[in-house]
Parts: C-alpha cells; structure tokens; sequence
C-alpha cells in the first residue's frame, strides 16, 4: 500500500524550508536562549539571548517584546525593550519604537528617529572583550 522511499541527504536538505523560531507574545523564558537560526521575540526573555553560528543568524526583537539580559548576535533588529548590552559581528538597527539600557557593540548600525539607547556605543565588535 505505503512504500518507504529511502532519501539521500542532500535531498532532504534542499526540502527544508529556512528555519526560525517564534517566541509568542504570551511567553515568557527565564534562563539562556540560544539558536542559530532566525529568532522573532513577541514575549519575553529572562536571560542572556545568543543566536550565531547559522548563515541565517538573526534575532529580532518585535514590538511589545523584553529582553532581560545580555544578546550576542551576528545581526539584531530591536522594536522592543532590551535591558542588557547587544554584542553583534554584524549589523544592529534600532527602529522607532526601541528602547536599549545597555551599550551596543556593532560592525554596521542604524538607529531610526525615536528610538532610545541609554548606554555607549562601540562600532567594532571585535574589540569587545
């Protein structure tokens, strides 16, 4: 009836669509967050966020969204609040509605009209400690 169609890797590979995760606006995770995919934050995180290490390592914190803790990222979109310090190899924008208590430590920014940082900025992520 069913027959069973042996895959070959790089067939199941090419069928995966690109991979993200979405943390709802009702959620709430107290401890690490860690991925290396694209991440959406709708809700709130209670510890230190760490997306690198994919090709598509991105987090974006959307509007109504809270970090609590320190983000290390190879890019990063904030809408929502961070209270922490963001540490990207790559690009960081702060759009209209962000809100950052921290400092940022970037190789590319964009800051948008409205959006709020409480903390310093270092343009060369690299030198981070």
């Amino acid at each position: 009836m069913f027959q069973l169609k042996a895959l070959s890797k790089s067939a199941l590979s090419s069928r995966q669509p690109n991979l993200q995760t979405v943390i709802g606006r009702s959620a709430v995770i107290e401890g690490s967050l860690v991925s290396q995919e694209l991440v959406h934050l709708k809700g709130r995180v209670v510890g230190n966020i760490r997306v690198t290490g994919g090709p598509n390592a991105q987090l974006k914190v959307l509007s109504h969204a809270e970090v609590d803790g320190d983000i290390l990222a190879q890019e990063a979109t904030v809408n929502g609040t961070v209270n922490g310090n963001i540490e990207a190899t790559g690009r960081v924008e702060l759009h209209a509605s962000a809100r950052v208590n921290g400092n940022i430590s970037y190789s590319t920014m964009a800051i948008e009209h409205g959006a709020k940082l409480f903390g310093l900025m270092n343009p060369d992520a690299k030198t981070v400690p």
